[in-house]
């Protein structure tokens, strides 16, 4: 097992087992020739992996189903502000030289519920939730990656594997709980959160989604008061100079809640200033403000990958709140969506009241949770069971309040 943060790499072949099963084209006829076996390599140190970037990007251009969660960039970005105390567990696996599996992984000393130190293992970037979507990334000609790298984190020899903000929708989901099984490890699959979307493409049901009378009002109301206008920024110059104030209003929203702005971490502002940096130049970050006489009312980060927008981080004027600038900024955003004929729109984790005003789907994600403790497993499936409990009653409420036409009042993007 390597250490927790060493620089090394280790690795182990994979016999029959691994083997790509044929189809056409040459690319795969490489892929499966008959003496190809998988191999892996696990890289504990991201100067090993400074050369992997084209390899990664060709193996994501033939995973339809990723998200700007699994692209290279956003890991290192987050490895950049938040890897410290984290050891990287980036297990890669090959069918020949071709890069056919990829396991974002870190490792994380931590305790069990009864005090005991222990080692877990986690989706990188997804302890402070910042990944919305995590996952692994295998070449789907090459279905056994997934065996391959799950018998490699197997083999780190941690206590626990908390798999979290894994896509319900994922391809690796239900196959993963097996091979965790077929390790020996007690596993639990549950949905973690919502996952609200706008399925875009129906243009009379997707107008009349961004022209609702309440969004109308508020917006001919910010109209009434000066000139209302909505841009994005196109140069990265100017989305990293308005940054600062694009923290600032953030943190000034949420300074009269019981919730802190993120923001007042300097480590969220590098982490936001790297994403820029290194996604903005791509057409993978949008960055979206709608000012009023110049000001700015409200801000919106998010991301266009692959034909589909990604609602990620909004703030606004908090002294407009009553007049929901957040809401009217969403119009905007739609609307833009729809014009570009993306897919979809989608509000990623949460199930606050205003996605499911726009969402036409609910979508969930998932969390897999492993323990080689019976213990361990048993403490987690009874927190489980209370939480969900607790989850089904708010849930009923929610539900009976929008059935009589109310919203929660602190329910704001």
């Amino acid at each position: 097992m390597p250490a927790l943060g060493c620089n090394c790499s280790a690795g182990r072949n994979y016999g029959a087992h691994g083997r790509c099963p044929p189809s056409p084209g040459e690319e795969t006829s490489a892929l499966n020739r008959a003496a190809t076996r998988l191999r892996t390599t696990l890289l504990s140190d991201w100067r090993a992996a400074r050369a992997l970037e084209p390899a990664w990007e060709a193996l994501l251009e033939r995973c339809p189903d990723s998200s700007v969660f699994q692209t290279l960039p956003w890991h290192r970005a987050w490895w950049q502000a938040f890897g410290a105390g984290h050891g990287l567990c980036l297990i890669l696996a090959y069918a020949g030289t071709h890069l056919v599996g990829i396991a974002p992984m870190m490792m994380l000393r931590e305790r069990s519920a009864f005090g005991r130190p222990r080692l877990g293992m986690h989706f990188i970037g997804s302890t402070n939730h910042a990944s919305d979507y995590c996952d692994f990334i295998t070449d789907p000609k090459c279905p056994h990656a997934l065996d391959a790298l799950v018998e490699e984190m197997a083999g780190t020899g941690c206590r626990r594997y908390e798999l979290s903000h894994l896509p319900g929708w994922s391809r690796h989901r239900t196959r993963l709980v097996s091979l965790l099984r077929a390790q020996g490890l007690r596993t639990f699959d549950d949905v973690q959160n919502d996952a609200p979307v706008r399925l875009l493409g129906h243009e009379a049901a997707d107008r009349e989604a961004v022209n609702k009378s309440s969004l109308k009002r508020n917006k001919r109301y910010f109209e009434k008061l000066g000139e209302l206008r909505f841009c994005r920024l196109h140069r990265t110059g100017e989305v990293l100079a308005n940054l600062d104030a694009f923290f600032q209003q953030h943190i000034a929203r949420w300074a009269n809640t019981t919730s802190r702005s993120q923001f007042l971490d300097p480590r969220q502002r590098e982490f936001y200033r790297e994403l820029v940096r290194c996604m903005h130049s791509r057409h993978w970050l949008t960055f979206d403000v709608l000012t009023l006489d110049g000001e700015p009312l409200a801000f919106h980060v998010g991301f266009e990958y692959r034909r589909r927008f990604i609602w990620y981080k909004p703030t606004f004027d908090v002294s407009y709140a009553p007049k929901s600038p957040g809401q009217v900024l969403i119009k905007y955003l739609l609307e833009t969506a729809i014009e570009r004929r993306l897919e979809e729109f989608d509000f990623t984790v949460g199930s606050e009241g205003f996605k499911h005003r726009f969402a036409n789907r609910v979508r969930h994600i998932h969390r897999v949770s492993a323990f080689r403790s019976a213990v361990d497993y048993l403490h987690h499936r009874a927190i489980t069971g209370g939480k969900r409990s607790l989850s089904g009653i708010r849930h009923r409420i929610r539900s009976s309040l929008n059935n009589a036409g109310a919203t929660p009042g602190n329910r704001r993007p």
